[in-house]
């Protein structure tokens, strides 16, 4: 039997009547994959045994659809619970319907009757003062929890950036567990980049149809034929595509772009010198007739030809 030790940090705060601070000497349990199999009956596949077992602070799960992602995500959050008296575990999704679908997988595996957290409703008490608690990704209304344990976001793909920079904080006071799951939907988001950035301290999984050992052969190749190869390869194979909508494919942009290269030197443009610029014409607008006076030819007065004598003084007096 494995033996795992998890040492969790102190938080002296009380988290309410009757509840335990979440303790700071190191837990030796059985190992999530055995803990799971012993108590529920719940037989892990390889890949299964590997994700339940990680033991890593920032977790990405890129995985096929009907992997059973949401169920070993559930048992992972399960063990956690039981195993860190007085922690809370949070999972978000994209709607709140998929929120309480975890929960139920959640609730399947208890043995005994719990209750529900004070702070929301969707959610289950353990006895000893830990929740478990699911939440809509909604902007409005994520905000609020802290001394997170383990924060998990399921199908991250579908849930905005906004919702990923608001619950991050969460984890801050217990220095709390990050696991990011989802089936890849285009070539943006957080998850996107997160999985593209090699640099952020993250352990990677990324299961496909193929070794899920659950999915025959002739259920892929009729969803192959139905889906067509790019959908197939986005739902089955774990491929990240461009969307409908992205115009230029995210690894043309990456590979027009060279770091290594230095970068042009900036030159400031200075303007020729002029000895007088001229003055700009003033604008016309569009109503005012032109001024064609200065093209007219002037009158002549009269007295100023032949056929015109000046008049006389008789008739001037006229």
């Amino acid at each position: 039997m494995r033996i795992f030790e998890w040492p969790w940090p102190v938080d002296e705060r009380s988290f309410g009547d009757g509840e335990q601070p979440v303790v700071d000497t190191p837990v030796e349990m059985r190992a999530p994959s055995e803990w799971a199999r012993e108590e529920f009956g719940f037989v892990a596949d390889t890949r299964q045994t590997e994700v339940l077992d990680c033991a890593a602070r920032q977790v990405l799960l890129c995985c096929s659809r009907q992997w059973g992602k949401s169920t070993v995500t559930a048992l992972r959050a399960l063990h956690f619970a039981m195993h860190h008296p007085g922690s809370t575990t949070l999972c978000v999704a994209p709607s709140m319907r998929q929120s309480g679908m975890f929960l139920a997988k959640v609730r399947k595996y208890l043995k005994t009757p719990a209750g529900r957290d004070p702070r929301e409703p969707m959610s289950v008490r353990l006895n000893n003062g830990s929740s478990i608690i699911g939440l809509p990704s909604k902007a409005n209304t994520i905000r609020g929890f802290d001394n997170v344990g383990l924060l998990i976001l399921d199908e991250a793909a579908m849930i905005d950036d906004e919702i990923y920079t608001a619950t991050r904080p969460m984890r801050a006071v217990c220095n709390g567990r990050l696991w990011l799951l989802s089936t890849p939907h285009g070539q943006s988001g957080f998850f996107y980049d997160a999985w593209q950035d090699r640099d952020e301290g993250w352990t990677r999984f990324s299961v496909t149809a193929p070794e899920c050992p659950r999915l025959t052969a002739e259920f892929l190749a009729r969803e192959h034929a139905a889906l067509g190869e790019r959908l197939y390869a986005q739902e089955y194979l774990c491929e990240f595509l461009p969307s409908d909508y992205q115009m230029i494919p995210s690894h043309l942009v990456d590979r027009a772009v060279n770091e290594d290269e230095e970068p042009m030197e900036e030159v400031e443009w200075t303007p020729p010198e002029r000895d007088q610029a001229p003055s700009p014409a003033e604008p016309q607008s569009r109503f005012q007739s032109p001024d064609v006076s200065a093209e007219l030819p002037t009158r002549p007065q009269r007295g100023g030809h032949p056929s015109h004598p000046a008049p006389s003084a008789e008739e001037d007096q006229c």
